[in-house]
């Protein structure tokens, strides 16, 4: 990559992390603003021949986060040839999982993930083939491996809000409410802004009459991260927010 090339690319991604420095102190259109310039420019850089894995990748899951689905893949497709080291390969399994879990392929995503598994696990894996492994026992009626995999996860940290998250998760869809609900509110003693677990657990309240403490969980949300592979948009959050007031 040449001096310009690279010049762009990295502007490109740290607009990307000022934008998503932003998004975290909850200045929201401060954050959309400096995301709309790194794709802007991660784009010219593309066009160009941008080829370091690391800013490539950084663009697919820009890409990704704002739901232009078909160009994050093709971005990614460019890696496929590419020299990369193996932790680079690796995540680049992790984030081609994540992409086709949020196009609606949930076995590639499940064998995407199980890729990187083979090579290690670790607390993101765990996250994220436990979550894989729920909607697809939600899918089958069959709940064997995902009871099993997030119970190894639980073994493995029984205090990591993700894990949490996903046990209540799991609990719910096997109809044990009350057993879903301690898992969310341990979840969110960890990590009191989880946005799936705020909304999650929202619905919960929401459902038991208790207005006032969902629409505290759901103000929390504003100092999460709604990142690519969080499975709740903004909107649905505020949707949620204006059926509970009625």
């Amino acid at each position: 990559m040449n001096f310009f090339k690279s010049f762009t690319a990295r502007n490109a991604y740290t607009r990307h992390n000022q934008g998503n420095r932003a998004f975290e102190m909850g200045k929201k259109e401060e954050g959309l603003a400096f995301h709309k310039q790194a794709l802007e420019l991660y784009e010219k850089a593309f066009k160009d021949g941008m080829d370091d894995p690391n800013y490539v990748m950084a663009y697919s899951i820009l890409l990704m986060r704002y739901d232009h689905l078909e160009k994050s893949r093709d971005v990614m497709l460019r890696l496929n040839n590419a020299q990369m080291t193996s932790e680079q390969r690796k995540q680049l399994h992790s984030n081609y999982a994540v992409l086709q879990w949020k196009m609606g392929n949930l076995d590639k995503a499940i064998e995407q993930m199980r890729i990187v598994d083979g090579s290690g696990r670790t607390a993101f894996v765990y996250t994220v083939l436990g979550q894989f492994l729920i909607e697809k026992a939600k899918e089958t009626g069959d709940f064997a491996e995902a009871i099993r995999f997030n119970e190894e996860a639980y073994e493995y940290d029984e205090e990591d809000p993700s894990t949490l998250d996903n046990l209540g998760q799991l609990k719910l869809a096997m109809g044990e409410r009350d057993a879903a609900i301690d898992y969310f509110q341990r979840a969110l003693a960890e990590k009191p802004s989880q946005i799936v677990t705020c909304y999650t657990l929202a619905q919960l309240y929401f459902e038991d009459g208790k207005k006032a403490e969902a629409l505290e969980l759901l103000d929390r949300t504003a100092k999460g991260n709604f990142s690519t592979l969080c499975p709740v948009t903004r909107e649905q959050i505020e949707d949620l927010k204006a059926k509970i007031r009625g």
